[in-house]
């Protein structure tokens, strides 16, 4: 196992432990911050194992974040459109396998998410795309971040399933 491949996996555990804290989280500003930090963090493991559609996509997803939580109330269509087309253009050249596909399709679905500002919409499609991440982290040897993958979704619907609760007794 080469180094590379070593500190990719090792930095995958500390992104592993901020995804399990990010996930917990039931305001859309903390999920903002916590995702901001994991894809910052994703960055450097997506280019040490040369997954290049994953370092685009995180880099995007990074400023995705920033430039949400500066809305305090609804994020203009436009900045979402503007966003999706950035998503496309910028992997357009980058994908060379089927495989490639998920990370864009992941953001892009997530982007929707958060633009919505409902935390049950987030809290679905990141189940969703933990599930379909741990296809492109299995091909590209992210072998903690599948692991990330599999109990974030599995925090993901404790979280969703806690979320619900609370709206439930509160419409009771």
């Amino acid at each position: 196992m080469n180094s590379a491949l070593i500190i990719a996996n090792i930095l995958g555990g500390v992104i592993f432990l901020l995804n399990i804290i990010s996930n917990a989280k039931l305001t859309t500003k903390k999920v903002y911050i916590y995702n901001a930090l994991c894809n910052g963090l994703s960055i450097i493991q997506y280019l040490l194992l040369s997954a290049w559609t994953g370092v685009i996509c995180c880099i995007i997803a990074v400023v995705r974040n920033i430039v949400f939580a500066l809305f305090k109330k609804e994020v203009p269509f436009v900045v979402l459109a503007i966003y999706i087309v950035l998503v496309l253009l910028l992997n357009y050249k980058l994908v060379n396998s089927v495989i490639d596909i998920v990370p864009i399709i992941n953001i892009t679905i997530y982007a929707v998410a958060l633009w919505t500002k409902k935390i049950r919409n987030i809290k679905v499609v990141g189940i969703i795309t933990c599930a379909t991440g741990i296809v492109y982290d299995l091909t590209n040897k992210a072998y903690i971040t599948v692991l990330n993958e599999i109990i974030d979704g599995i925090v993901g619907l404790l979280s969703l399933r806690v979320l619900l609760k609370s709206n439930k007794s509160r419409t009771n």
